[in-house]
């Protein structure tokens, strides 16, 4: 029979010589455990000696703890009733999950746009969600960027249009769906609310768009897709290779036997941006929690996120990059090809150059002749990865100006910086074939709104789509093209073709011999 472990005796083991959480009425001994913990001890030991549910239940999937501890193993005991509820309060307090619906009257009905979620977000997420959401590398620069783009882009409406009915069904690797628009791999839906990915699958099933899912969920692949509304309701799952590819190949077996349609390989992230709010957030909570760490001064790694160790309070974000890996070069593409059955489609992720999109393109498998991947989406991961990168939007009107012809060998997605169904028509009026929201759905879970904002979030964008596509005077998707909009001003900022900066380079250098 387990033992009760009171408060005095829980509070006694936070060190890293003796550290004890509580995780659901359970006390692990959690010190062994400490140097291989993927997020780095800190994460662990700013809960040691402390009720941990809360904040381990909005990161970690179930079934996290039975992994590591087999058995049993590690458990000491059972939390006294008042050591659970002694810690529970201050838990609550600080837990990572919405402020309560209660203390806020608003409803998903009240917000008129995607702006009016995210400045609801910014009251009733955690200080820590809010700052995981929010955050973006550096200055924040290609983040605001991503958006503010969208402007440079003017539309030339058409009248004497009979624009009565309005088709905005689409397509996405093959999969129908009633809009352009799908909902990218977004991480920790469960900062925001409970039911996490689970009500982001509800809403998108409604609404008839595809979910993919983040490598990084709150929760496992197979459990979110238990949430569809129909047997053939679609999904994809975001891949992040790992240094120890067996678990990666785990990862791939599972989503397939879950009826994944396709894997999204993200590439522009092999290791995390500085996202300074969200580090701010994180060692801010290690001060607080005055864990006692023999190693706490010790510098972050340089290979911290390609599989060092973190070690100070580096934030939620640096956590889940470590034991990604960072040596992926173009002949991966056929080791993932050979995980997977044939029907599954292969996307890339996080692509902001021409040569790389052509590149893309040009991939083969030896034996067959058949490209290698199905589609690409333009994203620098929401300004999350290097700060300066270039906004979606210039990458694709680059592809339109240089190298057209890869729209008619490659699905082109966009992600990043769609806050209105105007950036949703000009992005497809400029060559994409559907486009992706990350932090919008996010926001909209919070402050207890769950799969209701979701679900008005993606309302909000199909009735702003339908009344600009009027406005334009067209009445379907096939029919929206650059003859829509006016690019004068993000030509302006957009440099030369490949070839021709080549070319300029090398004659730059020739001159200097």
């Amino acid at each position: 029979m387990s033992r009760s472990i009171s408060s005095s005796e829980l509070a006694a083991h936070k060190s890293a010589s003796s550290c004890w959480v509580v995780i659901h009425g359970k006390v692990y001994d959690v010190t062994a455990f400490l140097p291989d913990h993927p997020g780095g001890k800190r994460s662990i030991l700013t809960r040691a000696g402390k009720d941990a549910t809360a904040d381990f239940d909005a990161i970690h999937p179930p079934g996290t703890l039975e992994e590591v501890f087999k058995n049993g193993e590690g458990v000491v005991g059972v939390a006294s009733e008042s050591s659970d509820s002694s810690d529970s309060a201050s838990v609550s307090a600080s837990a990572s999950a919405s402020a309560s619906a209660s203390t806020y009257t608003e409803t998903p009905a009240d917000m008129i746009n995607i702006a009016d979620f995210e400045e609801h977000a910014s009251r009733t997420l955690s200080k820590k969600a809010w700052a995981y959401y929010f955050s973006a590398s550096d200055d924040l620069y290609s983040k605001n960027f991503n958006h503010d783009v969208f402007a440079k882009v003017m539309f030339r409406p058409r009248i004497f249009r009979d624009v009565t009915k309005v088709d905005t069904s689409s397509s996405i690797f093959g999969v129908s769906t009633s809009l352009p628009i799908f909902v990218s791999p977004a991480a920790l839906a469960r900062l925001a609310h409970p039911d996490g990915e689970k009500a982001i699958a509800r809403a998108c099933g409604k609404q008839g768009i595809l979910q993919m899912i983040s490598n990084n969920a709150s929760l496992k692949y197979p459990d979110i897709v238990t949430a569809r509304v129909s047997a053939d309701q679609p999904f994809a799952f975001q891949l992040y290779v790992q240094n120890d590819r067996a678990r990666s190949v785990q990862q791939l077996k599972d989503v397939v036997a879950a009826g994944c349609r396709a894997i999204v390989l993200t590439l522009d992230a092999p290791t995390p941006g500085k996202r300074e709010l969200d580090e701010r957030v994180g060692r801010e909570e290690a001060r607080a929690s005055g864990i006692q760490d023999e190693d706490s001064s010790e510098p972050l790694s340089a290979s911290s996120g390609l599989g060092g160790k973190q070690e100070t309070g580096g934030g939620v974000g640096r956590a889940l990059f470590q034991g990604t890996a960072g040596d992926l070069v173009w002949s991966d593409l056929l080791w993932l090809k050979a995980q997977l059955p044939d029907y599954m489609k292969i996307v890339l992720k996080g692509l902001q150059t021409v040569e790389d999109v052509v590149l893309a393109a040009q991939q083969r498998d030896p034996k067959t002749g058949k490209p290698l991947v199905d589609g690409v989406i333009i994203s620098n991961h929401g300004g999350r990865a290097v700060d300066g990168a270039p906004a979606p939007l210039m990458v694709l009107e680059e592809l339109r100006l240089y190298t057209p012809e890869v729209f008619t060998q490659l699905e082109i997605y966009l992600d990043g910086g769609i806050r209105r169904g105007t950036d949703v028509v000009k992005a497809l009026c400029l060559g994409a074939t559907q486009v992706g929201i990350g932090r919008p759905a996010l926001f909209s879970l919070a402050g207890g709104f769950g799969e209701n904002g979701v679900h008005r979030v993606i309302q909000i964008l199909r009735e702003e789509v339908e009344t600009a596509m009027r406005l334009l005077g067209a009445t379907s998707l096939d029919q929206l093209g650059p003859h829509y909009v006016n690019t004068a001003q993000l030509d302006s900022i957009i440099g030369p073709s490949p070839a021709a900066a080549a070319a300029s380079a090398a004659a730059f250098t020739k001159s200097k011999l």
